[in-house]
């Protein structure tokens, strides 16, 4: 039986969970025979009914057949699904409970039975239970894994297909995965870095750094690390990179692992410093002032920056035929000083070897090879210093070549077009520098010859703003006028100006700021600071800005007084001559002038006198007759008075013995006097003052001002009609007061206004040669403001009335004005 049992055993198969329902194992649905799953299913079915048999015909109790039936039920449970063996439990559990019944066995028997088959079905229960949570456990461990190796399957497949260059690495840094571009950037395949540290491929300027991110990361201070640094190759050469340390935990041994991303940055550092060394280009072109301050910085700038060994400017020779090295720079060692040296022996012909193509060109030129190239100037040189490669550049200016700049470098190299395109810029920039250097210098010389002409020159030059403030002397015209260049500025060149303004006016000629370009010359009188006198003649020429427009002028002063001086005397002169035979035509003319004038004014009077003296002898009159006639005839004794006073006046001043008694004189009061003695005997004519109400004090004789005002006045009453306004008014004048008396009467006609202030002259003209007067007051008018250091002048028009100006100096600066007038 139990050889039976154990054939009946080898007939079943393991199966693994889920093969009842017709699936295999790892391998998914497959269509089964329907013979082969009636046999499966048919197979427990036929060991219970063969043990049963078995113990029907050994005439065996069911607990000795039970442990077949329960081993039945537990291959079942193990095998199929917990339905079948369930079944199967119960057509074993009938199977032993039939043979006592069937026997009419005794109770015990029945009940032994009974609870060996509630055993089976307890057992097949539990057991179907426990293989159903078996199963479903090893069906999601199983899903578990699939994940993880699809995982695994897909990380593999995204690191290699990944464009960046990945790698992973313990805590210590050792490589345990890496990709293609990895091991393509550090130029060695994937064995040879498994296993390799991170800092071992690293430079040994950098490796203490990434050691010491390694360090961070493996002490959880941090839990990523990223620098640039350069790695090294197989060959032994580098290659600038991005080096980024990620620490990741591992979801399969538990242990963190290290992402490694690797970054080729040597063409964004040749971009840096592509765009470095234009900008340092570009500061030294606006910190240097000349060329020669400005040449080896650039040429170090271009070694430094883009990595070449050594940089020479060739620079064409006077006749330009051929280049020659202008300057030098050796950023290596003695090899590359013999060199530099070599070169400087050498002229470069137009379009011959390197640096002459990039002349005739203008372009950029490079040789790879200037060990091989059979056109290279510096072949045999270049050799001996080990330098493989080339590049020259031209320096450019307004599409002409100023020169060319040649770079050498020890390592084979072919510059990119991004650094062609900025070594023809910087060329363009240079060349722009060299050019406004140039020009700059040259002006700066041109300054300085123009300087040393304005400080030696013997001629005083004044250099003026366009609105005539001086801006700078010269020492000469410093030395002309005896002043430092602050009063020359102050006050002295104000005087200029207006004695210039006036000299022109006298000449008819445009003030100085309207005549400004002209280049006319205008002499005048100034005084130096001495107190002498001097003869200056003033040329002014503009100076044009870049617009064409006057910016300053430059006058040039000369001092003229002793050619003046001589001429003057030589026409006072012939002037003397010419006004003593005028004088002696005059003499004759005033004789007899002055006999009719005076014996017409005389006997006028006179016959006045005479007539009135009779009417007073011969009739009998009345009181106030008699003292009316009395008035008559001591107004003409007073008129006959008066003349023979101005006569005696006239011949004092002329001869020089009329004394002056200057003091302070408030010309205000003056003219208030002046008017107030005139009102009464001028009652048709209307008065008005428009007096400056704080004019300083003049210096000058109050007795003879008060002449000078009454004469004028009066002259103004006496030719004005009735209804007529006579205006007196004051101000200051620089350092004079201007005094005007101006009146609305009949004028002076053109052709006399410049006779009125000679002796005996009046306007026979018109209505006015029926006013009464000598022609002697203006005259003396004339005299006494002259002596008092001022001038007189008139300005009418017939019809309108005139004015008469005159001018009193101001009394010294030492007195203070107005403390005088409100004293």
């Amino acid at each position: 039986m139990a050889a039976d049992t154990l054939c009946l055993l080898r007939t079943f198969h393991p199966v693994r969970g889920g093969e009842a329902s017709g699936v295999m194992p790892g391998s998914g649905p497959l269509p089964m025979s329907w013979t082969r799953i009636l046999v499966r299913r048919a197979t427990p079915y036929v060991a219970v009914a063969a043990i049963l048999a078995v113990q029907a015909l050994a005439r065996t109790d069911a607990v000795v057949a039970f442990p077949l039936y329960l081993t039945v039920v537990l291959v079942v449970s193990l095998q199929q699904e917990r339905a079948d063996a369930f079944a199967v439990a119960a057509v074993a559990a009938v199977a032993v409970v039939i043979p006592p019944l069937a026997t009419a066995a005794g109770t015990s028997d029945v009940a032994s039975a009974i609870l060996l088959a509630a055993v089976m079905l307890a057992v097949a229960l539990a057991v179907g239970e426990l293989m159903r949570h078996a199963r479903a456990s090893a069906s999601a461990a199983q899903r578990q894994v699939d994940e993880l190796l699809a995982t695994d399957r897909r990380l593999n497949a995204l690191v290699e297909s990944a464009q960046v260059r990945l790698g992973l690495a313990d805590l210590e840094g050792r490589l345990t995965l890496v990709n293609d571009r990895l091991a393509a950037v550090l130029g060695r395949n994937r064995d040879e870095l498994l296993g390799r540290s991170i800092a071992d491929l690293t430079s040994v300027e950098d490796r203490v750094d990434v050691e010491a991110g390694l360090g961070l990361i493996r002490s959880g201070d941090v839990g990523r690390w990223e620098a640039s640094v350069e790695q090294l190759l197989s060959g032994g050469g580098r290659v600038p990179v991005g080096l980024y340390l990620g620490r990741l935990p591992s979801t399969v041994t538990g242990e963190p692992a290290l992402l490694v991303q690797v970054t080729d940055i040597s063409q964004s550092r040749h971009a840096t410093a592509i765009l470095d060394c234009l900008t340092t280009v570009r500061q030294v072109l606006v910190n240097s002032v000349t060329a020669e301050s400005a040449l080896p910085p650039l040429l170090a700038a271009f070694c430094s920056r883009l990595g070449w060994r050594a940089a020479q400017l060739w620079w064409p020779d006077a006749e330009g035929a051929s280049m020659r090295v202008r300057t030098s720079w050796n950023a290596s060692g003695p090899l590359v000083d013999g060199f530099l040296h070599t070169s400087r022996g050498i002229a470069v012909s137009d379009g011959k070897g390197l640096a002459g193509r990039a002349w005739r060109s203008g372009v950029v030129a490079a040789e790879e090879d200037v060990q091989g190239a059979a056109d290279y100037h510096l072949q045999a040189a270049a050799r001996m210093a080990a330098l493989e490669s080339a590049v020259a550049f031209p320096i450019v200016s307004a599409g002409e070549v100023l020169g060319v700049v040649e770079l050498v470098s020890e390592a084979r190299r072919t510059p990119d077009v991004d650094e062609v395109t900025m070594l023809a810029t910087a060329g363009v920039e240079i060349g722009q520098f060299i050019r406004r250097a140039e020009t700059g210098s040259a002006l700066r010389r041109s300054e300085a010859d123009h300087r040393a002409i304005f400080e030696r020159s013997p001629i005083g030059i004044a250099r003026i703003g366009g609105s005539g403030e001086l801006l700078e002397a010269n020492p000469a015209l410093l030395h002309i006028l005896e002043h430092d260049e602050v009063a020359m500025r102050t006050s002295a060149w104000p005087d200029l100006l207006r004695a210039y303004d006036q000299a022109a006016a006298r000449l008819h000629k445009a003030p100085f700021l309207a005549a400004i370009g002209e280049g006319s010359s205008v002499q005048v009188r100034a005084a130096a600071a001495t107190g002498s006198w001097l003869w200056l003649q003033l040329t002014a020429t503009s100076i044009p800005d870049a617009t064409g427009a006057p910016e300053h002028v430059l006058v040039m002063v000369e001092d003229v007084t002793a050619v003046r001086e001589t001429s003057d005397r030589l026409n006072e002169a012939l002037d003397a001559q010419r006004r003593a035979n005028s004088d002696l035509e005059k003499l004759d003319q005033t004789k007899s002038e002055f006999l009719s004038i005076v014996s017409h004014e005389f006997r006028t009077a006179l016959t006045g006198i005479q007539g009135f003296s009779e009417l007073i002898r011969d009739s009998g009159l009345e009181s106030n007759e008699v003292k009316a006639y009395g008035g008559y005839i001591f107004n003409d004794a007073d008129r006959v008075n008066r003349l023979i006073s101005d006569m005696l006046d006239l011949d004092r001043m002329e001869s020089g013995r009329m004394s002056m008694r200057s003091g302070d004189v408030d010309i205000n009061d003056v003219l208030m006097e002046a008017i107030s003695r005139a009102v009464p005997s001028a009652t048709a004519v209307e008065f008005k003052s428009d007096l400056e109400p704080r004019l300083p004090i003049v210096a000058g004789d109050r007795d003879r001002l008060i002449q000078v005002v009454s004469n004028v006045v009066n002259n103004a009453v006496k030719y004005s009609p009735d209804g007529g306004t006579v205006t007196l008014a004051s101000r200051v004048e620089g350092r004079f007061a201007l005094i005007s008396v101006t009146d609305t009467g009949i004028g002076i006609p053109p052709d006399e206004i410049g006779h009125v202030f000679e002796r005996f002259r009046r306007v026979r003209s018109g209505a006015a040669q029926s006013i009464p007067g000598t022609g002697l007051g203006l005259t003396i008018v004339k005299q006494i403001v002259e002596m008092h250091g001022g001038k007189i002048w008139v300005e009418s028009a017939v019809g309108h009335g005139s004015s008469f100006h005159f001018t009193l100096p101001l009394a010294p600066e030492s007195a203070n004005a107005l403390q005088l007038r409100h004293g």
